[in-house]
């Protein structure tokens, strides 16, 4: 393979991985903002049972994210569909969020997409009636009313993030948004930008290189093909 056959298959790679990480930060660019923050925006959620429970995997399992960017901040705000019927937000460990709604019929969040928002839900069924949810001990974040905002950082454990009626009662009708505040992301997603155009650049720049250099004449002493004499044709019995 040829100095310029090598050339310009490496600007080709250079200019493709280049491209992709400048419009990977671009993109994250425009979802986080400056704030660092990526958020669903309003979103209409609703259960036709007494309560929306967040699943394990949704809030836990952010070890590996907050080694690489620090703590990470949760905000949930909410307002009732309903108007002048309280709703409560709360944040509680997962063994004691599953002995108070046990029995109770709910949907588990099992998936969670921020953009474009999607939640996949799972139904957990129950006939059970439960107290209000204000009224128990265990929760480390939590309001109630017909506009409510909660805000946690993430620790590692397993914890629940509950959306119910401020009584307990079903239906649940919510307006809400989902946001999360990821350290230095904004600042991330401005280096994947600039070290993208920076590859794009010089695989461009080998591309150029490539494409004008040109095959080596003949060192001296090495006589070409015309020079030789001899006849770029076989003769007929096969020998040149």
């Amino acid at each position: 393979m040829t100095k310029r056959v090598v050339l310009i298959v490496v600007s080709i790679v250079l200019m493709t991985l280049g491209t992709l990480a400048a419009i990977a930060g671009g993109v994250l660019m425009a979802l986080v903002g400056p704030n660092d923050t990526l958020s669903t925006g309003t979103q209409q959620v609703s259960t036709p049972t007494s309560a929306l429970v967040s699943a394990v995997a949704v809030i836990q399992n952010t070890g590996g994210v907050r080694a690489d960017f620090g703590s990470i901040r949760l905000r949930v705000t909410a307002t009732s569909a309903e108007p002048g019927r309280p709703i409560f937000i709360g944040i509680g460990p997962a063994a004691a969020v599953d002995r108070y709604l046990s029995g109770v019929g709910h949907d588990v969040v099992t998936d969670v997409s921020l953009t474009p928002f999607h939640l996949t839900l799972v139904r957990s069924g129950g006939t059970a009636s439960p107290a209000p949810p204000g009224s128990q001990p265990f929760w480390i974040a939590k309001a109630s009313g017909t506009q409510v905002s909660v805000s946690w950082t993430i620790t590692d454990g397993s914890f629940r993030l509950v959306v119910m009626n401020a009584d307990g009662t079903a239906p649940v009708r919510i307006n809400g948004q989902l946001a999360l505040t990821v350290p230095h992301l904004f600042a991330i997603s401005v280096g994947f930008l600039v070290g993208g155009v920076v590859v794009l650049l010089a695989g461009l720049v080998l591309l150029l290189v490539g494409l004008r250099s040109r095959p080596r004449p003949p060192g001296p002493g090495v006589p070409s093909q015309a020079e030789s004499g001899a006849s770029p044709w076989p003769g007929p019995d096969g020998m040149r």
